[in-house]
């Protein structure tokens, strides 16, 4: 197997293969990695695609699935395995050490999709790959005829169907389940990337649900951190308000976390916030202070809008994004000169150009 398109010729694919014992239906997905999290989505994607859950899963010994054996020769799960077949309601096992017989029919499947639709083919990328997978289970699954059971195996998926559990409703936006120890910075360690929780946690095991696009964190049964998911590198997820109890004994790190907060929700804010702790440095702290309450204030959207606009017009300061924000929406200031008058008018003046 090969790709064909500049620049992913010599990229990796990993393939899951499940097949069910009775109806001999098949499912197959292609991805970039083998870890824990894409083992467990791609166990959903089946579920989604047989329309249930079946009552036994039997695996291999993998990692991702079984950490090892106790001393009774039973598997020891991976936490985030065994808590999706609790949550999905079915039986985990796995292959027996040493079982010719159950090993041989997984190394069986994985065999039948090598040499029945990687061998001899190329794709040109990853959208390609999927699409001919699909179309090769389209073929197997409901156009030919199973050797094993001399039927078609989407007949037979007929007969299998009412047996299996019914699809939980967290099918549809799965967090996978992480044991988390806060650290004493007051942020918890997920994949390379660290997430905020409030300061009073610190040292406390919290549970993570990790989802696709975000991730809860709980203490006990109780939600106390909600953050969408960074797909960046060693990226820090921040709340400023998760350390507001901290700042009361250590005030400098209220700047420092604002000033990050800031940076973080785009470029151009990043740009903005280095040039004004740049050229108005002895005002730093009550420019972040502001900035990001006028951030609070106003929505993020509307904050950075006006940030923009004042940044065309090198106007560096939460006083100028204030006088922006408390224009109508039709009116943009024209120039400087123009924006300085208005922040400069007294507050009676300033009222009555509002009512007018």
């Amino acid at each position: 197997m090969g790709f064909t398109k500049a620049g992913v010729q010599n990229h990796t694919r990993y393939f899951f293969a499940a097949r069910l014992k009775y109806s001999r239906y098949m499912y197959v997905s292609f991805h970039a990695d083998m870890r824990e999290e894409t083992l467990l989505r791609c166990l959903i994607g089946c579920f989604t695609a047989i329309g249930g859950v079946p009552w036994v899963v039997v695996t291999d010994n993998m990692k991702t699935a079984v950490l090892g054996r106790n001393g009774q020769h039973e598997p020891i799960w991976n936490p985030a395995y065994q808590k999706l077949a609790v949550e999905f309601t079915f039986h985990p096992e796995a292959c027996a050490p040493a079982s010719g017989n159950q090993k041989g029919a997984v190394e069986n499947l994985v065999k039948f999709v090598k040499s029945n639709f990687i061998m001899g083919r190329t794709f040109h990328d990853d959208a390609d790959l999927a699409q001919q997978c699909q179309q090769w289970l389209s073929h197997v699954n409901t156009e030919r005829i199973c050797d094993a059971t001399g039927q078609l195996p989407l007949t037979m998926l007929a007969q299998e169907h009412p047996h299996f559990g019914k699809l939980p409703e967290a099918a549809q936006d799965y967090g996978f389940y992480d044991c988390v120890i806060v650290s004493r910075e007051g942020l918890v360690a997920i994949e390379t990337n660290r997430y905020s929780v409030p300061a009073h946690l610190i040292g406390q095991p919290l549970t993570a649900r990790i989802h696709a696009t975000h991730i809860q964190l709980f203490h006990n049964d109780e939600l106390v951190a909600s953050h969408p998911r960074s797909r960046e590198q060693h990226a820090r997820i921040i709340t400023p308000a998760h350390f507001e109890e901290a700042f009361k004994s250590k005030p400098r790190g209220r700047v420092m976390v604002y000033r990050d907060w800031l940076c973080d929700l785009c470029p151009h804010v990043n740009s903005y916030i280095h040039t004004i702790c740049h050229k108005r440095r002895a005002e730093m702290r009550p420019q972040m202070i502001a900035l990001y309450e006028l951030a609070q204030e106003m929505g993020t959207a509307d904050f950075v809008a006006a940030l923009e606009l004042a940044a065309e017009q090198h106007m560096y300061g939460a006083e100028y994004i204030r006088a922006i924000l408390a224009l109508p929406a039709s009116i943009a200031p024209v120039n400087t000169a123009e924006m300085d008058m208005i922040t400069h008018l007294p507050e009676s003046s300033s009222a009555a150009g509002d009512r007018a």
